[in-house]
């Protein structure tokens, strides 16, 4: 057959009118289509290769099935696709589709979800205070991981905090941090400095030394030089994630240093080849794919109405806690590094 196939197609070929073929595609009640009737359109539709348009099923039933996930205008690293990944699947487990989409710098979320018309929003980047007024003005379900700034623990799951904690206990008190010098990356280079000064501030250590660099080689050996020959050297640092941290391992290898002797280094997302290098990187694992399912599940419940707390299941942290926290926990991985 050549063209689109359409539900007229289908109804030619089962013998049915094609209001038929609708109730049976699209799984309405109420009709008294016998079991044979039904088969034969499902047999129809199969053998054409017959879909549902899903923009007319969204107009039929005044609700999109798609729920949509805003991601940050950042390269798409392990924890952040690990979120992606189990909101996915947690999603689909109700009929629904994700999809994602990179907000740019520039923002237009608002015309987005206006053309897209979805059924839900996770929103895993920050909006203007503005933009995310007119989100809420939609009233599409919204699960969003922003939170205002005065709490500098919220937005960053903690990650900075943890580091911080683990370097003072090991008798730290001058701590360096390593952040992308990317703009792609500000916001959560923002809140992750947040959170590290406000540990620092609060365990009474000196404020962090703070180096933006890029993953290269040169940009990691003169962070390590600036920070361990100046005159009150740091002798710790928190990396922004693994990758970050591997940089200053080879930093340091450049200038014939190693951790934790010369700098004690720390890491964050915990990649899986951190236990393999040299020494073994002791980093920060965040529980990605709980943030994930807990964020899909606050989308989604609106959806479900009456049966959301009987069909969704409960998120727990690994130590059993309550999935009503506002995010997951991170947990520290210690090894040889720091």
């Amino acid at each position: 057959m050549h063209g689109k196939v359409t539900s007229h197609d289908v109804a030619r070929a089962a013998g049915v009118s094609r209001a038929t073929v609708s109730y049976v595609l699209n799984g309405r009640s109420g009709q008294s289509i016998s079991e044979t009737t039904r088969q034969r359109v499902l047999a129809a539709a199969a053998k054409l290769g017959y879909a549902p348009s899903t923009a007319a099923r969204t107009l039929r039933r005044g609700q999109s099935d798609l729920v949509l996930m805003l991601l940050p205008p950042e390269p798409l690293g392990r924890a952040l696709a690990m979120v992606l990944d189990a909101a996915s699947d947690q999603v689909e487990r109700y009929g629904l589709r994700l999809i994602a989409h990179r907000l740019p710098a520039s923002g237009g979320a608002v015309d987005l979800v206006r053309s897209l018309a979805p059924a839900a929003l996770i929103l895993t980047t920050p909006l203007a205070a503005e933009e995310l007024a007119a989100l809420r003005s939609l009233e599409v379900p919204l699960a969003s991981l922003q939170q205002e700034m005065d709490d500098p623990l919220g937005p960053d799951l903690g990650i900075g905090a943890l580091q911080v904690g683990h370097l003072a206990a090991a008798g730290h008190t001058r701590l360096g941090v390593a952040v992308p010098d990317l703009p792609g990356y500000a916001w959560r280079v923002q809140v992750r400095l947040a959170a590290i000064e406000h540990a620092c501030a609060r365990l009474g250590l000196h404020p962090p030394a703070v180096e933006r660099i890029r993953l290269e080689a040169g940009d990691a050996a003169a962070a390590v030089a600036r920070w361990t020959q100046g005159p009150e050297p740091v002798t710790a640092a928190c990396a922004f994630d693994d990758d970050y941290a591997f940089a200053l391992l080879s930093g340091l290898a450049s200038h014939g240093l190693s951790a934790p002797a010369d700098l004690a280094v720390i890491g964050a997302e915990d990649l899986p080849l951190a236990g393999l290098a040299v020494p073994p990187l002791t980093t920060v694992s965040v529980h990605a794919r709980m943030l994930g399912t807990l964020f899909a599940q606050l989308a989604i419940a609106p959806l479900l109405g009456a049966d959301a707390d009987s069909s969704t299941e409960h998120v727990r942290t690994p130590d059993a806690a309550p999935a009503a926290q506002p995010v997951p926990p991170v947990t520290l991985v210690q090894r040889a590094s720091a």
